[in-house]
């Protein structure tokens, strides 16, 4: 793998990760929309993004960005309010990004898509200046170190520049094998730096690395293997009276018990890793259904092994949807009979007897056993007679069977009756 490669394949894995921070910071945005903090952390990750791709010559990438960081140029300085248009339009935006990024890492481009409609629509939510001039400006471009074209940035604050500046000038340095120079900073960035603490210390990333997961699955392997010899040394050891073979392996049994604990460790994440997508699944499914969620999540730290957070992340999704889709009713019915027109979902993680509990509910009308009872009659899923013989449980498990859907029409969110028989299959 060439340096070129590695330089790509390191800004694929963070702009993965900003574009997850992106999801959730825009709904925690359009909560609040004067928040300037979570407003300047959208702008910086956008920045990022956009000034890498350019460097990186991923034009279609650059210029979808570029677009969505003068929308939110606006906004940081007050001459837009965020509303549900350009909240969508933003998000429409990271769903562009996230998908050329992952034929960027599938194809080697970016895919024959120019999202043209996706940037007239940007652009047309953009109000003209006070001069009445547009914001969109034509993009300027110099040789980069390497000889790709670099974009001149379009008016950020200092500080972002001075960050941007040191992402282009660092990688830049990493494909020629230079030490990079240092960023010069102007007083006034240093101001804002300091009063932000930006060179108050080490950074977060300056005590992480990345792993591979199959490094981590082989070093369990062998981790295990090690066990194995391990419970072979102690088995031998209780037939001797060799006092120094005996505490030798008191050691080893004590060195191998803690390696063991820490590499399972180093496999655990926490489950809020795939909680943090859901806001933006209940804020798009609710938008879909004509419905208003707001989601509560408790128990965010609790770890599982990333194995198993992957194997439940699809089931947990479809129960979110199926929940917000089903489970909580429209604004008016809510009302009608006595409720907040938000309906309110509910995750909930903990530990309990060795094992990990994890539940989902809502404050919606909950299942309707007789609507269930006569649907699954209808589709021939059970007979008459069979109906009036179930119990209250029994009619409930129903829905886990394939085909089954209460969905007076099939959408794109529901009605198919694929869903809860997978969800129960999987789990």
């Amino acid at each position: 793998m060439t340096d070129s490669d590695d330089i790509v394949k390191e800004f694929l894995v963070e702009s993965y990760e900003n574009l997850d921070r992106l999801d959730r910071d825009l709904i925690e945005l359009e909560k609040h929309p004067s928040d300037r903090e979570v407003l300047a952390s959208i702008f910086r990750t956008i920045h990022t993004i956009k000034g890498t791709s350019g460097f990186l010559a991923f034009s279609k990438l650059e210029a979808v960005t570029h677009v969505g960081e003068n929308l939110l140029t606006r906004l940081r300085d007050g001459q837009l309010q965020l509303n549900p248009e350009i909240a969508t339009a933003l998000l429409a935006m990271v769903d562009a990004v996230r998908q050329m990024l992952m034929r960027i890492e599938t194809q080697g481009n970016e895919g024959e898509e120019d999202h043209g409609e996706l940037i007239a629509n940007l652009t047309r939510l953009l109000q003209p200046g006070p001069e009445g001039k547009s914001v969109v400006q034509t993009p300027k471009r110099t040789a980069g170190a390497t000889g790709q074209p670099l974009q001149e940035r379009e008016h950020p604050p200092a500080v972002e520049e001075g960050a941007a500046s040191s992402v282009v000038q660092t990688e830049a340095a990493a494909a020629g094998g230079l030490s990079p120079a240092p960023a010069q900073k102007t007083p006034e960035a240093a101001a804002v730096e300091a009063k932000a603490g930006i060179a108050a210390g080490p950074s977060a990333s300056d005590s992480t690395i990345r792993v591979d997961v199959s490094l981590l699955d082989q070093l369990m392997n062998l981790v295990g293997e090690l066990v194995l010899a391990r419970n072979q040394i102690l088995q031998f050891t209780n037939s001797t009276e060799e006092s120094g073979l005996v505490a030798t392996s008191q050691r080893l049994n004590l060195i191998t018990s803690e390696l063991q604990e820490g590499v399972m460790k180093t496999r655990m994440q926490p489950i809020g890793n795939i909680w943090s997508k859901f806001p933006r699944t209940v804020r798009d499914v609710a938008m879909s259904c004509g419905k208003r969620v707001r989601i509560e999540m408790s128990g965010k730290e609790t770890e599982l092994d990333k194995t198993l957070i992957e194997a439940i992340k699809d089931p947990l999704t479809h129960l979110v949807r199926n929940a917000v889709d089903h489970g909580i009713e429209r604004p008016e019915v809510r009302q009608a009979a006595g409720k907040d027109a938000e309906g309110r979902l509910f995750l909930h993680a903990f530990h309990e007897g060795g094992q990990v509990n994890i539940e989902i509910s809502d404050d919606g009308a909950g299942l309707n056993l007789e609507k269930i009872r006569n649907k699954a009659i209808q589709k021939g899923l059970i007979t008459a007679d069979q109906a009036t013989r179930m119990s209250e449980r029994e009619i409930v498990n129903l829905i886990f069977l394939p085909g089954f859907s209460t969905a007076e029409k099939v959408t794109n969110v529901s009605g198919r009756g694929v869903g809860l028989d997978v969800v129960k299959t999987h789990i």
